[in-house]
């Protein structure tokens, strides 16, 4: 029977209420995912390759997979989009159970972060941002977050700067066409972007300035999580493999890639190389609880929480679903790096 209801109030409303989902066919269930950017970018591919190479029928699941413009719309659309699983960076994730709404994180698409602001050529340091026009999706967002972080860095606020909303497939033709200054992009758009227009450059690396911080999530209900632990731990498991893969068979990976973002692989690979050697999809949990915590205590410094505000750890992860999928996988543990 489909369950879910996702309520998200981030900003003005406080988030979610999801109802559950699982329509079964026999064993079969179905599960609604929602993802935050369309179409794709590299580092959110995994699902996406699970699905293609079956390892979520391996686990008795059908996926439904659905885009939208960012984690924070993902929320949002869970109303209306009955899903299960919703993939978003963690600062609205957090935000939403900061305000009391029911939801815990069973795992990740990328941990660690994967975006550059790149900048017109004019911008030289993040100080030059001043009076700049900064596009965003939108106030809360992930790319406004990362936006703040910089502006917070050289010593300048959203009020120093001009935020304009641009869709998730429009950064790259809105910095060409000069109608933005800065665009935060995923590293396979920054590449593409200066294929466009070689002036751009990146301003600042955002996994340099913040080492520690957490990224992105995969999210469901307090609700599904105890009516169904099993169906969480099948999903998690087939997006751990799908993962491992990904390090295994760069050229499949790039393949599928290419179908899914749409960008060309002489435009992927240099991108699937950084990210690769960053270790930045999860084989294990993808939740570490010291970066959780560094992530919680960024949200207060650049004032998207307030201190009596800031959740628990253990109130944002739920690592029932992993631990699971790792009995039956085993965990990587012969490099520091996994998560």
């Amino acid at each position: 029977m489909r369950i879910r209801r996702v309520i998200v109030t981030l900003v003005i409303l406080a988030v979610l209420l999801p109802t559950s989902h699982a329509l079964a066919q026999g064993s079969r269930k179905t599960l609604g995912i929602g993802m935050p950017v369309t179409p794709p970018n590299l580092p959110h591919i995994g699902v996406y390759i699970a699905k293609e190479l079956g390892y979520f029928d391996e686990e008795g699941i059908s996926v439904d997979l659905k885009g939208f413009e960012s984690g924070l719309q993902a929320l949002r659309g869970g109303v209306a989009g009955g899903l299960d699983i919703l993939g978003a960076s963690s600062e609205p994730v957090i935000k939403a159970i900061s305000r009391g709404a029911k939801l815990r994180s069973i795992g990740s698409y990328a941990h660690r972060l994967t975006v550059v602001m790149v900048a017109q050529e004019g911008i030289r340091t993040p100080k030059d941002l001043r009076g700049k026009s900064l596009g965003i999706q939108e106030v809360g967002a992930f790319r406004e977050v990362m936006t703040r972080a910089v502006l917070h860095g050289a010593g300048l606020t959203p009020q120093d700067a001009h935020y304009l909303p641009v869709s998730s497939a429009g950064y790259i033709a809105a910095l060409i066409g000069n109608k933005i200054d800065t665009a935060i992009l995923h590293i396979d758009q920054a590449h593409m972007a200066r294929t466009k227009k070689s002036s751009l450059h990146v301003l600042v690396p955002l996994w340099e300035v913040m080492p520690s911080y957490w990224y992105g999530t995969f999210t469901t209900t307090e609700e599904l999580l105890r009516k169904d632990p099993d169906l969480m731990a099948r999903a998690v498991l087939a997006i751990i493999k799908a993962h491992r893969f990904m390090y295994r068979n760069k050229d499949r990976t790039l393949e599928l890639a290419s179908k899914h973002t749409g960008y060309p692989r002489e435009v992927l690979g240099p991108a699937y190389d950084a990210l690769a050697a960053a270790k930045v999809w999860p084989v294990n949990d993808g939740m570490p609880s010291e970066m959780v915590e560094v992530t919680l205590s960024k949200m207060v410094e650049i004032a998207l929480l307030k201190e009596n505000e800031k959740p628990k750890v253990e109130q944002v992860v739920e690592r029932g679903p992993a631990n699971t999928a790792l009995a039956k996988l085993g965990r990587w543990t012969d490099d520091p790096g996994w998560k």
